[in-house]
């Protein structure tokens, strides 16, 4: 796809950073605050998926744990003096889904039960919850975040439970693209016969951690096909289709294309000039 270029003309050096434990454990979001990608021009990277987009649409990501305390007591022997922990964590989940019908675009709350007693015939006095929060920006992610804790507070004041809510994960920042980069990336792309095009309109491909690189370094995050849009990825489906042929050809065009979008910003200083500018203003 290009020549290669030799060494002592390059203006700096490329990393490859091993980033363990996206799914949920933040691997890039823990290696940001160690300060890996400090002094670090670019930060590049491709997705293998359903879709064949220059850019990634990632939301805003965090889970939040919901605990409601209340008083155990036998249903039939004392049930007056029970306190229904669990009752106000089905009444979290309903209000929720209330909160779910006008939520802006992007935003949702997932959630499930990780503890709702120990017995059918004691009055549950702890019950807990996960939810997972997903918002297009991290301020709307913010807000959702507030949210929640005022939905919680409120269903413990209306059945006489507590309620605690804390973070269970690393928090995602939403993806910032470094539109620059991403058009250098998606031209070299295109001469292996692999065309990118712009991400369809309120089609979200869910979180990464590369979202926390991209508040600090400029990034980019481009989706190539290797099955059809009818699949989705994190699927059996999928995980046979990364072992095809069509998965090996664009891992090497992909591959390439990265490796040519770095010697861009190693010998071009015009280039990470206008990918920083743009980056400070995002």
């Amino acid at each position: 796809m290009a020549a290669a270029l030799p060494a002592e003309k390059t203006a700096g050096s490329v990393l490859a950073v091993g980033t363990p434990a996206e799914e949920g454990g933040g691997g890039k979001a823990v290696e940001v605050e160690a300060g890996v990608f400090d002094d670090v021009d670019a930060a590049l990277m491709f997705h293998p998926g359903v879709y064949s987009w220059a850019r990634a649409p990632l939301t805003a990501q965090v889970q939040y744990r919901v605990a409601f305390h209340g008083r155990a007591a036998h249903p039939t022997g004392n049930p007056t003096e029970g306190i229904d922990a669990l009752a106000g964590l089905v009444e979290l989940f309903n209000v929720l889904a209330v909160l779910g019908r006008r939520l802006p675009e992007g935003s949702h709350v997932q959630g499930i039960v990780t503890h709702g007693g120990t017995a059918t015939n004691i009055v549950p006095e702890y019950a807990e919850g996960l939810f997972g929060l997903r918002a297009a920006t991290t301020a709307a992610l913010e807000d959702l975040t507030e949210r929640l804790r005022v939905c919680a507070d409120g269903v413990a004041a209306a059945t006489g439970t507590t309620a605690e809510v804390e973070r269970a994960t690393v928090r995602y920042e939403h993806f910032r693209d470094s539109e620059v980069l991403s058009e250098r990336f998606a031209a070299h792309l295109a001469r292996a016969g692999v065309p990118l095009a712009p991400p369809t309109p309120g089609v979200y491909l869910g979180s990464s951690d590369i979202g926390n690189v991209s508040t600090r370094v400029p990034a980019i995050h481009p989706f190539v096909a290797i099955m059809g849009e009818d699949g989705s990825d994190h699927t059996p489906e999928f995980a046979e289709a990364a072992a095809s042929p069509r998965a090996r050809e664009v891992l090497i065009a992909a591959t390439e294309a990265l490796a040519c979008t770095a010697a861009d910003v190693l010998l071009s200083g015009a280039l990470r000039e206008e990918a920083w500018a743009r980056h400070r203003a995002m």
